[in-house]
C-alpha cells in the first residue's frame, strides 16, 4: 500500500509547530526517533550544530526554542520540495520526507525533514534540519545589484553607477576576503546578493592562476554538477570532469560575470591589528607592489583548506644530485621522461602524479606508500555524486537536501556499509593488492568520503592507476619510511634503497591555521581554535561558523561548501553589521 506522504507530512509538521509555540523542548525531540537526528544552521542560535538522539536534542532545545521563537510552520509546497516518499538505500526503507519553512527571531528560516516508522508505526524524525534563509528585511538580492535597467530613473548611468559603487567597495570594504580561488569568489558572489561589501584579494596575476599553476593533467575528479558555481552553472556542454585550464579560466569568467571587486597581485601583509573598540581591522595590502591601507570590519581567508606544503626534509638532501619538489609545484611529467622517479605519499596526487609520469615515458615511477590508502573507483564515488544531483534539480535544490543530511550520520551509516564496499569494488582491490598496496577503509570503516571531511588526506579515486599498480608500471613500496638520501637516492627505514633522480613529495600540506600563524601572529591565532576536521557534533571545525577571534572566519572545503555554506556565513557576518548579536 502507497504511504499517504502528505497527510503524514501534515501531521508530523503539526505536532511539531505545537511543540516550537509551546517551547516544548521535551515534545519536540519526541517527534524524532531514538536514534535520530537534528541539523541546526543558525535558526535556534548563531552557529552550526548537530545532535544524536532525543536526549541530546532536548538538551539543545532547552536553552534555545522558547528564545527562537518559531512560529508560521507549513510545508513547502514549491517544485522538487512537495511531499514525497522515496527509497533510502543506505538504510533499506522507504521514508517521507518533507521541506517547510517558518518564521523566527532571526529571520525566515528553512526545514528539511526524512521520516520513518518507528516501532509502533508512527512517523518520527530520522533526520531533521533547520536553517535561517534570511534575515527579515535584509532578503538575498535575486538580481545583481546596480544591473536591471528596467528599474533605472531616466537619465541615469548604470555603468557610472556601478563604477562608483567599485571605487567605495575598494576604499571602504566592510570584508576582506583573502584567496581569489572558487572558495573565495562564490563567498563574495554570495555576500554582494546579501549586500555586504566585500574586497577579494589574489596573490597571483590572474583569477584562476592558482589552478594555473598546478600540474598540466590535473582534472577535477567530481562530476559537474557538483563542482558547479553558485548562481552560474556551466554550459550543457560542458566536460563531466572539468580540466585545470577550463576550472581557471571559468573562475576568471565568473568574477567578471558576477561583478566581484578583485584586486589581482594582492597580499594581505603579516600581522593585521584588530581594534575590539570600533571592531575593525587595520590591514596593509601590498597591490602591485604598493602598500595599501584598509579598515574592514572581518577577513574571511579562502586561501584554501590545505594550507602551506608540507615538505619534509631528511639527512644528505644536500648532496643529492637529483631533484626535489612538493606535488604543488610538479609541472608535468614531460620533463622526466626517461628519469626514475621516486613520489613519496600515496593519495590523489601522488596517484595522478605517478599516473602521468608512465604516460610520459619515466624510466620507472615508485610510490612509496607510508600508510594504508582509502581507494574507491571515480565512477563508484561519482554514482553516489550523482544521486544526490541528479539532473532534474537545481543545484541549490540538491544542496539543500544534501546538507539535511547530518555528517555524524553519514559517518555511521558509512561504517555499517563497510563491508559492502570492500565487496562491491572487490576486482579494484584485487588489482592494489597485487602491486602491493596497503588497502583500508578508515580507522573506522567510515570509507573515502568522511576521510575528506576527517582528514582530507589517504585516500584516491582511482580512474586507471589501479592497473598500472597491477602490472608494475607503477611500483609500490608500502609500509617504509623515507630517511635519508644519498647522492643518487633515497634510503628507506629497511635500509633499502631507490635509485632516484627526481623525488616528488606529495606529502600534503599543514593545517591552515598553523599555516596562518606567520600572516595574523601568535596572539590571534592562539585565540583560534581548530579548522577543518569534525568535532565531536559531526560538524566541521571552524569554517564558515565562529573562529574563536572576532572578524576572522574561515571558508573551507570542495565546491559544495562554499556554494551552500557561503549563506551561512553571510548571515552571520550581516547580522553583525545589523547589530542582531
Amino acid at each position: 500500500m502507497a504511504l499517504d506522504s502528505q497527510s503524514i507530512a501534515s501531521s508530523w509538521l503539526a505536532a511539531l509547530a505545537l511543540a516550537s509555540h509551546s517551547g516544548d523542548a521535551e515534545a519536540f525531540s519526541a517527534l524524532f526517533l531514538p536514534e535520530g537526528w537534528f541539523r541546526d544552521l543558525l535558526a535556534l542560535s548563531w552557529d552550526i550544530h548537530s545532535f544524536e538522539g532525543r536526549e541530546d536534542i532536548k538538551n539543545y532545545l532547552s536553552t534555545t526554542l522558547t528564545s527562537a521563537q518559531i512560529t508560521g510552520l507549513k510545508i513547502e509546497e514549491t517544485p522538487y520540495f512537495s511531499p514525497v516518499s522515496s527509497f533510502v538505500p543506505q538504510l533499506h526503507a522507504i521514508d517521507v520526507e518533507l521541506a517547510f519553512i517558518f518564521e523566527c527571531h532571526n529571520g525566515h528560516g528553512r526545514g528539511y525533514a526524512r521520516l520513518l516508522p518507528d516501532k509502533d508505526g508512527s512517523f518520527r524524525a530520522l533526520t531533521v534540519m533547520t536553517m535561517l534563509s534570511d534575515l527579515r528585511g535584509h532578503e538575498e538580492l535575486d538580481i545583481l545589484p546596480l544591473r536591471d535597467d528596467t528599474a533605472l530613473p531616466d537619465g541615469r548611468d548604470s555603468q557610472q553607477d556601478f563604477a562608483d559603487y567599485v571605487a567605495e567597495v575598494e576604499a571602504n570594504p566592510h570584508v576582506l576576503i583573502v584567496g581569489g580561488a572558487q572558495t573565495g569568489l562564490q563567498v563574495a558572489a554570495r555576500f554582494k546578493a546579501m549586500q555586504i561589501p566585500t574586497l577579494v584579494i589574489e596573490q597571483h596575476p590572474r583569477v584562476g592562476d592558482v589552478w594555473r599553476k598546478r600540474y598540466p593533467t590535473l582534472t577535477l575528479h567530481t562530476i559537474k554538477r557538483q563542482h558547479s558555481l553558485l548562481y552560474q552553472p556551466f554550459p550543457s556542454n560542458w566536460p563531466e570532469f572539468t580540466p585545470r585550464d577550463k576550472l581557471a579560466d571559468w573562475l576568471e569568467h565568473y568574477a567578471s560575470i558576477q561583478d566581484l571587486v578583485v584586486w589581482t597581485e594582492s597580499k594581505l601583509q603579516p600581522h593585521p591589528i584588530y581594534d575590539p573598540t570600533s571592531g575593525t581591522w587595520d590591514v596593509t595590502i601590498l597591490r602591485n607592489g604598493r602598500p595599501v591601507k584598509l579598515r574592514p570590519a572581518h577577513i574571511v581567508l579562502a586561501t584554501g583548506t590545505l594550507g602551506k606544503p608540507n615538505i619534509p626534509s631528511f639527512p644528505g638532501q644536500d648532496i643529492f644530485l637529483g631533484q626535489t619538489l612538493h606535488s604543488e609545484g610538479y609541472p608535468g611529467g614531460k620533463r622526466f621522461a626517461g628519469r626514475r622517479v621516486v613520489v613519496v605519499g600515496a593519495g590523489n596526487s601522488s596517484i595522478d602524479i605517478c599516473q602521468d609520469l608512465v604516460f610520459n615515458g619515466a624510466q620507472s615511477v615508485t610510490m612509496i606508500q607510508r600508510s594504508a590508502t582509502c581507494v574507491s573507483a571515480r565512477s563508484v564515488a561519482n554514482s553516489h555524486i550523482r544521486a544526490r544531483y541528479p539532473d532534474e534539480w537545481p543545484v541549490d535544490v540538491a544542496d539543500f537536501k544534501a546538507a539535511a543530511w547530518p555528517f555524524g550520520l553519514q559517518k555511521k551509516l558509512a561504517i555499517a556499509t563497510q563491508d559492502a564496499r570492500w565487496a562491491a569494488e572487490k576486482e579494484l582491490f584485487d588489482k592494489l593488492r597485487k602491486g602491493g598496496l596497503q588497502l583500508t577503509q578508515g580507522p573506522d570503516g567510515e570509507g573515502l568520503y568522511i576521510l575528506v571531511l576527517e582528514r582530507l588526506g589517504g585516500y584516491w579515486q582511482d580512474k586507471g592507476g589501479a592497473d598500472m599498480i597491477a602490472d608494475g608500471r607503477i611500483k609500490v613500496v608500502s609500509g617504509m619510511q623515507p630517511v635519508r638520501f644519498t647522492n643518487s637516492s633515497l634510503v628507506l627505514s629497511d635500509d633499502s634503497e631507490l635509485p632516484a633522480d627526481v623525488v616528488v613529495f606529495a606529502t600534503g600540506y599543514v593545517n591552515i591555521r598553523e599555516a596562518d600563524r606567520e600572516l595574523l601572529g601568535d596572539d590571534v591565532v592562539s585565540q583560534i581554535g581548530d579548522v577543518y576536521g569534525l568535532d565531536d557534533e559531526g560538524e566541521v571545525k571552524g569554517s564558515y561558523r565562529p573562529s574563536g577571534h572576532p572578524g576572522v572566519w574561515y571558508a573551507t572545503g570542495d565546491f559544495f561548501f562554499s556554494r551552500f555554506h557561503s549563506k551561512t556565513l553571510a548571515l552571520q557576518i550581516k547580522a553583525k553589521q545589523l547589530g542582531l548579536y
